[in-house]
């Protein structure tokens, strides 16, 4: 079976594989997006996690092909794994994909992580049980294909090179995302010659321990990948009204828990290792989520922020400063205001700016129809685009005549960037709406150094 695929073309399935992605579970993907709600400001952006999931598994299947892993001794049950491996690795994502990880690890009690998963994301556990425990999945692929997937999507499974193709600095799943991204975003920062990285691409090692690399005539292709990598990151997955829609999103769920009290919403991201906590997960998408929490909830606070996402009307960001603008003893805690364990130290900064903000007419209680809890600081990082060129777990090596370099040491042009020259921000974001641009430089201007002040001083370590 072939399908029509707008960014790879054709994307042909086998039996086994159709049968798969006809189940409820892949079935559900359709109504995630990749991106949550980026189509408020890039209005092509309705992909999905169905959409990518095969984009995933194609390209996996054509790393493998490129790599002749088809060839070898028993690399046909291996390819299989990898493709079904590609096929199922986003089935554990809950409504609006990543933004609502924020919530996942909030509310999921240490006591309801298996000690020996801890290092795992909780869409990564969520992803695992549903594999193992779904029994449309498990009666398709079989237990030990189930199993034998799990593993290799955890710590690897075979050949290392199967791991790296599915989860690495040059993965399957990172060239297609993209790719995807770019296109439907109507943007040109994400493209990059996928056929040209795919033939540079090598296998170095002996036997079971081949290593993925990159031969040291493909640097320039595996630069304008890690540069795509960067401008997406940078142009997209930054962008401001990006930032403020999925901090809205996190808010909206964690006012509906704490202080609406509905019930529905801590139960779905009230992670459980058991079967329960799958089956409800499982029946949620973003359509559902909206319509229950939002046209349902419209008088609770939850209800209005999803309302004013949807009618997008959106905070604005009313302050905007550079980690490197506060106090030696104040970078470090403001940098990390948006790490779970900084929470009570956000709350805080969040009600005393709501004081400060407040003192203002146009920002005055009631405006807006917000609680001061809607008030909302985020900080984060731009990494520079030498260190974005690394995974979480290595960097990309390049293979020579010699010991195989890293990439950045290999690359002219990653080798003249300073690899400490990131950006980071501390920014602040409000229900209010402006009459004009003059009217929100003003403003802005006029609060900038009153709140520049007392975030610094709140965040002053003690």
């Amino acid at each position: 079976m072939d399908l029509r695929d707008p960014v790879h073309n054709f994307i042909h399935l086998s039996d086994e594989e159709r049968k798969l992605l006809d189940t409820p579970p892949l079935q559900r993907l359709r109504g995630i997006r990749q991106l949550a709600m980026a189509n408020l400001v890039y209005p092509g952006a309705l992909h999905t996690r169905f959409d990518h999931t095969l984009g995933v598994m194609h390209v996996a299947g054509l790393m493998a092909r490129q790599l002749r892993l088809d060839g070898e001794r028993n690399s046909k049950d291996d390819i299989r794994l990898l493709r079904l491996a590609a096929l199922l690795h986003d089935v554990g994502h809950g409504p609006f994909s990543h933004v609502s990880e924020a919530a996942l690890d909030q509310y999921a009690g240490e006591a309801a992580i298996p000690v020996a998963t801890k290092k795992e994301k909780i869409h990564e556990m969520v992803t695992a049980q549903i594999i193992l425990e779904n029994a449309q999945i498990r009666k398709i692929i079989g237990e030990e294909t189930s199993k034998n997937i799990v593993q290799l999507l955890r710590d690897g499974y075979g050949e290392p090179v199967l791991k790296s193709i599915i989860s690495g600095p040059l993965d399957a799943d990172k060239q297609d995302y993209l790719l995807r991204d770019s296109q439907f975003c109507g943007v040109r920062y994400g493209v990059f010659d996928i056929h040209q990285l795919h033939r540079s691409l090598v296998l170095v090692g002996q036997d079971d321990d081949r290593q993925l690399m990159v031969k040291e005539d493909g640097v320039h292709a595996l630069e304008q990948y890690a540069m795509a990598k960067y401008y997406m990151t940078t142009n997209v997955y930054r962008h401001r009204v990006r930032l403020i829609t999925d901090q809205m999103i996190v808010r909206a769920i964690t006012l509906g828990v704490e202080t609406d009290q509905i019930a529905e919403l801590r139960k779905l991201f009230t992670y459980r290792a058991n079967g329960d906590f799958v089956d409800n997960y499982l029946q949620w998408d973003d359509a559902r989520f909206m319509v229950k929490f939002c046209l349902e909830q419209q008088q609770t606070a939850c209800g209005r922020m999803l309302e004013a996402l949807r009618s997008r009307r959106l905070h604005k960001c009313i302050f905007r400063a550079k980690i490197a603008e506060f106090s030696d003893d104040a970078r470090e805690n403001v940098k990390g205001l948006s790490e779970l364990k900084a929470r009570d130290m956000r709350k805080l900064v969040e009600s005393e700016l709501a004081k400060v903000v407040r003192g203002r007419e146009k920002f005055s209680a009631g405006r807006g129809g917000f609680c001061d809890d809607s008030f909302i600081v985020h900080s984060y990082t731009i990494k520079s685009v030498r260190e974005s060129s690394r995974d979480d777990e290595a960097g990309m090596m390049v293979a020579g005549l010699g010991n195989p370099k890293p990439f950045e040491e290999e690359s002219i042009l990653f080798r003249s960037i300073n690899e400490k020259m990131d950006e980071a921000f501390c920014e602040l974001y409000v229900p209010v709406e402006w009459e004009s641009a003059t009217e929100r430089k003003r403003e802005r201007e006029s609060l900038r150094g009153e709140i520049l002040i007392c975030i610094n001083e709140l965040c002053k370590r003690k």
